[in-house]
C-alpha cells in the first residue's frame, strides 16, 4: 500500500508582524503583508511596536518586522527602545524576515531594516528571507510587497 504524501499543506503557524510607522507607510506595508498571510490557514497578529515589549516575539513561529529609517540610518523613535530590549529575548528556532521603506538619496538607505535583521540574527533568529527595502512611495509598489511576503511564504 502506497503512503499518501501531503502536498501543498503547510503546518499552520503563528506569525506576528510587529511594525513602527510614523508616516503611515510601514503600516501600509504590514497590513498588506497580513492580508496575504489572512488568505492563509496560518494565524497573523499584526501590532504597533508602540503597544508591544519584545518577549511577544515569544508567541510566534515568524516574526516580521518592519520598520523606516530616519536620519542618518537610524531606526524611528518607537522602535529605539524594543530594539535595545530585543537582547533579553531568545529567539533560537524562530524563522524570521525585515521589511522596510526608506529614501536612497540617503547614504544609509534602508539602515534600520539591516539592524534589526542583524539583531534578529543576535538573538538566535533564523533569517528565512532576504530583506524588503522600498524606495521612496509604498502603495506605488505593493506589487514588491506581494512578491516578498509569497516568497517568505515559501520558506515557511
Amino acid at each position: 500500500m502506497m503512503e499518501r504524501q501531503k502536498i501543498g499543506r503547510e503546518k499552520k503557524m503563528k506569525i506576528g508582524i510587529i511594525y513602527g510607522s510614523m508616516l503611515g507607510s510601514t503600516q501600509s506595508m504590514s497590513q498588506k503583508i497580513a492580508d496575504i498571510f489572512g488568505k492563509t490557514e496560518h494565524e497573523v497578529n499584526v501590532s504597533n511596536v508602540q503597544n508591544v515589549q519584545p518577549k511577544i516575539m515569544l508567541d510566534y513561529d515568524v516574526i516580521l518586522l518592519g520598520c523606516s529609517t530616519w536620519g542618518d540610518g537610524v531606526l524611528q523613535d518607537d522602535f529605539i527602545s524594543f530594539e535595545e530590549n530585543m537582547k533579553e529575548v531568545d529567539l533560537s528556532g524562530k524563522k524570521a524576515a525585515v521589511f522596510g521603506p526608506g529614501d536612497s538619496t540617503y547614504a544609509r538607505f534602508c539602515e534600520a531594516v539591516d539592524i534589526l535583521d542583524e539583531k534578529l540574527i543576535k538573538c538566535g533568529a533564523e533569517i528565512i528571507h532576504e530583506s524588503l527595502k522600498i524606495d521612496g512611495d509604498v502603495e506605488s509598489q505593493m506589487d514588491k510587497v506581494k512578491d516578498w511576503t509569497e516568497g517568505v511564504m515559501k520558506k515557511l
